[in-house]
C-alpha cells in the first residue's frame, strides 16, 4: 500500500516481490507536483523487487518530467543498489 501526503509518497508495510505489482498499479506521479518524494520510512520489510520497484519510478518520472527523490532509505536497499551495481544510475536521487 502507499500513501499520499501532498507530493510525497510512502510505501507502507513490506516492499517484496509479492507486493511490488500492487505498488506500481497504484503509484501515478501524474497528478502530483514537479517534485515527488517517496518517503520509505513506513515500510517493513524489503527485498531485491524495491530495488526494480525504484528504478520503475525513476523512468516515471522522467517520462512525466517529475523530479525525485527517495528519503529515509534503509541500509539494506541502499546495500543492494550498491550490490547491483545501480549505485551511479540512483546518484542524486537517493538522499542521504
Amino acid at each position: 500500500m502507499i500513501q499520499r501526503e501532498g507530493n510525497h509518497l510512502f510505501p507502507e508495510g513490506p516492499v517484496v516481490m509479492d507486493t511490488v505489482p500492487d505498488l506500481v498499479r497504484s503509484t501515478s506521479f501524474s497528478s502530483l507536483g514537479p517534485e515527488v518524494i517517496i518517503d520509505f520510512s513506513r515500510t517493513t520489510a524489503l527485498d531485491s523487487a524495491a530495488v526494480a520497484l525504484l528504478l520503475h519510478w525513476q523512468r516515471e518520472a522522467v517520462r512525466e518530467k517529475k523530479n525525485l527523490v527517495f528519503v529515509r532509505v534503509p541500509d539494506n536497499l541502499r546495500v543492494l543498489i550498491s550490490l547491483y551495481g545501480l549505485s551511479p544510475l540512483l546518484e542524486g536521487l537517493v538522499e542521504v
